[in-house]
């Protein structure tokens, strides 16, 4: 039976007392305002008895359409998919749908069937399939129509485009490394390394995780070579296209091009004075140019050992070396090499930290 509720049930409960009629009210008054808002009313008996069903419904209309690499299935049940004269399911009972598709026309190969639901409209994904679709309806999921094939052929989901794919944290990656190159002799070395400076361990970020990444040097380098840089887990090494640097156990960490040595930098050249098998003071012979960073002096002979120096660079060129340490045992004729110097010119390579904004190399 129903369980009902109004004014004249509540006065007469009351007999003449004022407080519990009021309250009572109040109680009612918030009822109705609750079957308002959810557009529900009393509770009503329910039979517990199981419906019978003397047969399947009638069929449902099915639709599929394919884009950007999904299936967009939608059904309208039979008193929506057949117009006035179709059954109108008077007691809501829910129908089941069994969804399925197919390679083949004729469903004889390849029959993919998706969970039986009651919901009338979902998506799959399938970049790039082209399939044929079928539905059949129940009431119980035990006696179902027969299978209603989609007519006008095959679907295609198609390709997945980059403007229908939303931003995907855990696909992201950022590499925070500095690549960059310096003239060395009769070559160029490509270094990599973090926000600290050269030798210092760079992090790779990919989604909500990091990994840091030791500092590292590319020897040998031909100048003016433009070319990749991979860390395959090892060592770095690199790849004159970007699609030899997706090895799936290697980390692309940027794109480089490296320092042209004749129409940009030119390292100095250095002589050093010896005096009683020491060092103590440089001859700069040649102040070189379009350096941007001191030269690393490196100095060395076949009796003496132990001397240092530093240069100091100024509009380009070094302008003085300053004597370190003046070892000892020295001939008279040590050579001093230059290495480094990174150019700022138009040929020199490397980005800045972080510079890829998100993709898998970096931004030059």
């Amino acid at each position: 039976m129903a369980l009902k509720l109004n004014l004249g049930q509540i006065n007469s409960a009351a007999k003449g007392n004022n407080e519990l009629r009021e309250t009572l009210t109040g109680v009612y008054n918030e009822l109705q305002s609750v079957y308002q808002q959810i557009g529900a009313g009393p509770i009503q008996k329910v039979d517990a008895s199981a419906v019978a069903f003397s047969g399947p419904p009638a069929a449902s209309q099915l639709t599929v359409r394919g884009a950007n690499g999904q299936f967009a299935v939608s059904i309208a049940l039979p008193q929506a998919a057949g117009g006035s004269s179709a059954p109108k399911n008077p007691t809501n009972t829910p129908i089941y749908h069994e969804v399925s598709s197919s390679p083949a026309p004729n469903f004889t190969a390849g029959v993919t069937t998706y969970p039986v639901s009651t919901n009338t409209s979902y998506t799959i994904p399938n970049p790039g399939a082209t399939l044929y679709w079928r539905l059949r309806s129940s009431y119980d999921q035990k006696t179902w129509n027969s299978h209603s094939v989609l007519p006008g052929g095959a679907i295609s989901a198609g390709k997945q485009s980059s403007a229908a794919t939303e931003n995907n944290v855990a696909l992201n990656q950022s590499n925070f490394a500095t690549v960059d190159s310096i003239a060395d002799g009769a070559a160029a070395t490509v270094r990599i390394y973090g926000s600290g400076g050269v030798g210092t361990s760079w992090s790779r970020i990919v989604g909500e995780s990091s990994q840091a990444i030791p500092a590292g040097t590319i020897l040998n380098v031909a100048y003016g070579r433009d070319a990749y840089v991979i860390w395959d887990g090892a060592q770095y090494q690199l790849k004159s296209s970007l699609t030899e640097t997706f090895a799936d156990s290697w980390v692309p960490v940027g794109k480089v091009s490296v320092i042209a040595n004749g129409g940009g930098l030119v390292l100095p050249e250095i002589k050093a004075v010896v005096v009683s098998g020491s060092i103590v003071a440089y001859q700069i012979v040649s102040a070189g140019n379009d350096l941007t960073a001191p030269p690393l002096l490196t100095i060395s002979d076949s009796t003496g050992t132990g001397a240092t120096a530093t240069a100091v660079v100024e509009s380009g060129s070094v302008v003085q070396v300053v004597p370190g340490n003046a070892g000892s045992g020295y001939s008279s004729s040590p050579v001093v090499t230059p290495s480094g110097g990174v150019s700022g010119g138009a040929a020199g390579g490397g980005g800045t930290t972080g510079s890829n904004g998100g993709r898998l190399y970096a931004n030059v």
